[in-house]
């Protein structure tokens, strides 16, 4: 409504533009949303249902989800499924869960946890020339406190250091050397 120009348009393939009549990449142009401001789509189900955005590449059985974005109201958490299985769920307090839906030890490790049924892990890679690392942190202000302790690897080097307050404790160097202090 309002205006001279369609809000609404259906290309001769079929494709459903809103607010434009131009389509958008051609590997997802079925459906273009545009404006000049911010734009979304809300998809609005009941307070004890779930919104869903399905990828299919079947009429039956599991292809009708194989990949899926889902979300429940009723207990509030985002879930994101490939292979017509639940893979990821952010549970109401921001949980991150990968491969389960249970969340880790309830008092100092539930915020991210990863989960198989076999051998579990988690890569972290960097370029060549770079480090990889993980931080503990109690600030977010740019001062020391953002790096509290820390596990890194130099890919330069082939060494590992862990740190605690800000200073490295041990070193590992390439060859298997330990230095502590």
């Amino acid at each position: 409504a309002g205006g001279t120009s369609p809000q609404a348009y259906l290309d001769s393939s079929g494709r459903l533009l809103l607010g434009t009549t131009t389509e958008g990449h051609a590997d997802a142009d079925n459906l273009t949303v545009s404006s000049s401001a911010r734009t979304g789509i809300t998809i609005r189900s009941a307070d004890d249902n779930f919104g869903n955005i399905y990828f299919s590449d079947g009429t039956s059985g599991g292809a009708e989800y194989a990949g899926y974005v889902q979300y429940s109201h009723e207990n509030n958490y985002l879930l994101f499924g490939s292979n017509a299985t639940d893979r990821m769920r952010i549970d109401a307090s921001g949980h991150v869960m990968i491969g389960t839906s249970t969340e880790g030890f309830a008092t100092y490790g539930d915020q991210f946890t990863i989960a198989n049924t076999g051998h579990c892990g988690m890569t972290i890679r960097s370029g060549t020339s770079n480090y990889g690392t993980i931080y503990f942190s109690d600030g977010d202000d740019g001062s020391a406190d953002e790096v509290r302790g820390f596990m890194d690897y130099n890919h330069t080097t082939n060494a590992m250091q862990l740190g605690t307050d800000g200073s490295t404790r041990v070193k590992i160097t390439a060859t298997g050397l330990v230095g502590i202090n």
